[in-house]
């Protein structure tokens, strides 16, 4: 049985292979462009918090925009990288940088992931699946929330100290790395344009390792654009 899955496979594989184009090295920018696609995502996500409701918030709901390309755009493995652009809110407790409610936050927080992955298409006559794999890096940068002074009471004595200590956690014991994975099944919409749902995960490899647990994991759905 393993074998007919394993010849089935090896198949599928050398099959989806000779059904593309060859990578052919580009030889000028202009040419580079021509055989790239541009990525826009649109991606609600649910950011998991494992610390507890009683001094943090449910875990949120985020809105990242990403945006970004692959190539390149006619062979079966590719290179997507793309940056997304999200805001949190987070108060600092027991040494942790945790989400917040808007009447308890101390930061707000910007947050930038670049994520960097691989990308398997396989291509249909009229869509194109992709499936993907890659590191992520979460730049997050917590600035003094609307309303909150830095002389305000905070955990560690004040607003301003946990500020400091939000975006040191952000930094330390690979909190800012992520493994990431997804797919999307995109429609050719035209001959240039195509759509479709998408399925983000994000790991945090430093909340794994440090803290045992999946803090900080993020998981999208949404659509993507490419053109």
């Amino acid at each position: 049985m393993k074998k007919k899955i394993l010849i089935a496979l090896s198949i599928f594989l050398l099959t989806s292979v000779f059904a593309q184009e060859s990578f052919k090295k580009t030889e000028s920018f202009k040419e580079f462009i021509q055989t790239s696609d541009f990525v826009l995502k649109f991606e609600p996500a649910v950011y998991v918090n494992t610390e507890s409701t009683l001094v943090s918030a449910p875990s949120p709901i985020i809105y990242p925009i990403s945006i970004g390309f692959i190539w390149p755009n006619y062979t079966l493995i590719s290179v997507q990288p793309t940056l997304s652009f999200f805001m949190m809110n987070h108060l600092y407790y027991n040494g942790r940088a945790v989400p917040a409610e808007i009447e308890n936050r101390t930061t707000t927080t910007l947050s930038f992931l670049l994520n960097i992955p691989a990308v398997y298409s396989f291509f249909k006559e009229n869509s194109r699946f992709e499936a993907y794999g890659g590191l992520g890096i979460l730049m997050r940068f917590g600035i003094l929330s609307h309303g909150v002074n830095e002389s305000d009471s905070g955990y560690l004595g004040t607003a301003s100290q946990d500020v400091s200590a939000i975006n040191k956690y952000f930094w330390n014991d690979l909190h800012w790395l992520y493994f990431t994975s997804g797919g999307s099944w995109l429609y050719n919409l035209t001959s240039e344009l195509r759509a479709g749902p998408t399925l983000s995960i994000a790991l945090p490899i430093g909340s794994l390792i440090s803290d045992h647990d999946v803090q900080g994991m993020i998981i999208s759905l949404g659509i993507k654009i490419c053109r």
